[in-house]
């Protein structure tokens, strides 16, 4: 019996990871978010130069996220992406630019 209820506990927890983690966004999706976190980035901070992309995946509570740098790797950045392919949220890392005055009231599109 206790046999039995360790291997239908067993199955139950393989069956909750499964496919939970997708990375599998298709090109357009990945563009999509790739380009709006670019635009927002250099609408609304100083001094940016550049930004590449590092990743595009899915976070573990299911949401689209773009990581990258700015400036050739001098700052990193994660940014969540909504539904509507706006930038959501915005992690900063160290000695990222400033954001523009312009900007620190209300978000420059």
């Amino acid at each position: 019996m206790r046999f039995l209820l360790l291997i239908v506990v067993l199955l139950l927890l393989a069956a909750c990871n499964v496919n939970t983690h997708s990375d599998d966004y298709d090109n357009e999706t990945k563009e999509k978010a790739k380009a709006s976190v670019e635009e927002f980035i250099t609408s609304n901070y100083e001094e940016i130069d550049s930004v590449e992309m590092t990743r595009v995946y899915q976070s573990e509570m299911g949401g689209l996220n773009v990581d990258g740098t700015v400036n050739g790797g001098a700052a990193r950045f994660s940014a969540g992406i909504e539904n509507d392919f706006s930038v959501g949220s915005l992690g900063l890392g160290e000695d990222f630019p400033e954001m523009k005055e312009a900007c620190k009231e209300r978000i420059c599109e």
